[in-house]
């Protein structure tokens, strides 16, 4: 055997050959098990796509999905001022290439709007249009059913443990 991994001090293979192939591959194939089963990243992408699954199909009718939420709530929230990229981006705790490639079909959509700032021609304010507000109201009551469905399969207590968790770890970035 060869040398220690130094994330799990376990040895992995450094032999040659056909027979070595096969016992590397043995090796990957435990990392990669290891890798899968205990890192949080993975978990979270995980149950991330499976409780969007259920927020994209309760929103399906109203043409919104989950990643575009809470571009439109956060704009509700910021008020008639709107809000510029910066402020929208920390709101949504989202970089400002991924923000604006979520709010292109948005725009588009005539759900918000980019202007120029009046106080500094060189941000832009996004803001949400009477056509977004519309489809934010008519929203609602199907996101209430999605978190309905995600409460019933959690129960109260391990959705409130959930969202608690998950409160600690957008604070990670928050301090970051």
């Amino acid at each position: 055997m060869g040398p220690k991994c130094e994330h799990c001090s376990e040895q992995y293979s450094t032999r040659r050959g056909p027979r070595a192939y096969t016992l590397y591959m043995l090796d990957l194939s435990r990392l990669a098990r290891k890798m899968a089963s205990a890192c949080p990243g993975f978990r979270l992408r995980q149950a991330s796509r499976v409780i969007a699954k259920i927020y994209d199909d309760a929103l399906r009718p109203v043409g919104l999905q989950l990643t575009q939420l809470p571009v439109l709530t956060a704009l509700a929230i910021f008020g008639e001022s709107g809000a510029t990229m910066n402020a929208l981006a920390k709101a949504v705790v989202m970089d400002r290439t991924t923000l604006t490639r979520n709010v292109r079909p948005l725009e588009k959509a005539g759900l918000l709007r980019v202007a120029r700032s009046p106080d500094d021609a060189r941000a832009r304010v996004v803001l949400l249009t009477r056509s977004g507000e519309r489809v934010l109201e008519a929203a609602f009551p199907l996101w209430e059913s999605a978190v309905k469905r995600v409460r019933t399969a959690m129960g109260a207590t391990g959705l409130a443990d959930l969202q608690r968790r998950l409160d600690e770890v957008i604070a990670m970035r928050l301090r970051a």
